[in-house]
């Protein structure tokens, strides 16, 4: 059985949002209470919190990967949150959503979101100026598949240890207002901050199932590239 072209299941936008938009949602996140957080890794989930991490929790639950989504079924109570999932859903219902933070020298691990054909992730990053030599970038990886997970590769967990194979697929760094729509089954991860910002990312996880074509999802003229297909 041929393997699911995860290259394809990668998509990035900028220019949605105004630099003004972008810098009042970085106020909005800055001015709540950040906890730290943990190292970004699904082999790591017994570790310590550290405070180079940080991270808001802001809805849903993650209990349900390929599970009952009826049971998810609440509203974003931030309205500026709000704003922005209205404008960016790829055509997903909302599962979870939160905020992450990362401070200089901290690198992520590499792990995955979502086990099941069905679940996409979709970030946006906040904070303004974001240069190249800021590091930070994020990176996509192929997955570590065996033959017999390839065979099952559709609809069917894979990759649990969130290992990586050999090549990185995609690498985008976080520009202010970068815009990341992909597969939750494709390894990635974030790397360290070389100067003293603090990278501040607003992350959804969604799935397509459930999801009502006439709800229009997405706001932009150029909504259908952010169309997931999923057949």
């Amino acid at each position: 059985m041929k393997s699911p072209n995860f290259t394809s299941q990668i998509l990035a936008s900028t220019g949605t949002f105004t630099p003004e938009q972008i810098k009042n949602y970085y106020d909005a996140a800055m001015r709540m209470a950040w906890q730290d957080g943990w190292y970004s890794s699904d082999k790591d989930q017994e570790e310590a919190k550290t405070p180079g991490y940080k991270h808001i929790a802001l809805g849903g639950s993650d209990t349900v990967r390929g599970g009952d989504y009826d049971k998810i079924n609440y509203e974003i109570e931030q309205p500026w949150v709000k704003e922005i999932w209205d404008k960016i859903n790829p055509g997903l219902k909302l599962i979870r959503h939160y905020l992450n933070g990362h401070k200089q020298h901290q690198p992520g691990g590499i792990h995955i979101d979502g086990w099941t054909e069905d679940q996409y992730t979709v970030i946006m990053y906040l904070t303004p100026n974001w240069q190249p030599e800021d590091g930070g970038s994020i990176e996509f990886w192929t997955p570590n598949l065996t033959d017999e997970m390839r065979a099952l590769a559709h609809g069917t967990p894979w990759g649990l240890e969130g290992e990586a194979g050999k090549d990185i697929l995609r690498a985008y760094y976080p520009e202010a207002g970068r815009v990341v729509v992909f597969d939750s089954r494709i390894p990635h991860v974030a790397r360290s901050v070389e100067t003293n910002k603090f990278r501040v990312s607003l992350v959804f996880k969604g799935t397509t199932k459930g999801f009502v074509p006439e709800a229009e999802p997405v706001a932009d003229a150029d909504k259908k590239d952010w169309y997931i297909v999923t057949n």
